[in-house]
């Protein structure tokens, strides 16, 4: 089991399979923001739920690439890889399935 506590700016965030994701711009309460670059158009919410371990300066989600929601459609074309379709989480905020980004214009 992970502490939260010990996720910090700079770290290399990756998905299940090991695939680098981008760097931790920053943390909260909630959890932190993941730098837009190659797999996502905009800067990419996780929340501490989602992660499974720490390894060093790692950070391990617990899906892969295709299943994370807001994965740039190209890029998974190119895989020959499809997107998954997330259910619906609520996280506590009020909001059911929608994150902060749903409403930048």
């Amino acid at each position: 089991m992970f502490n939260p506590a010990d996720i910090q700016k700079g770290m290399t965030t990756r998905d299940r399979d090991g695939e680098n994701l981008g760097s931790i711009l920053s943390v909260d309460a909630a959890g932190f923001l993941l730098e837009k670059g190659q797999f996502f158009p905009r800067d990419y919410r996780v929340s501490f739920s989602e992660v499974t371990d720490i390894d060093g300066d790692d950070v391990y989600l617990r899906e892969d690439l295709a299943s994370l929601p807001g994965v740039r459609p190209d890029v998974l074309a190119a895989r020959g890889a499809l997107p998954r379709p997330a259910p619906l989480r609520h996280d506590l905020t009020g909001a059911l399935g929608a994150s902060s980004g749903d409403w930048d214009g």
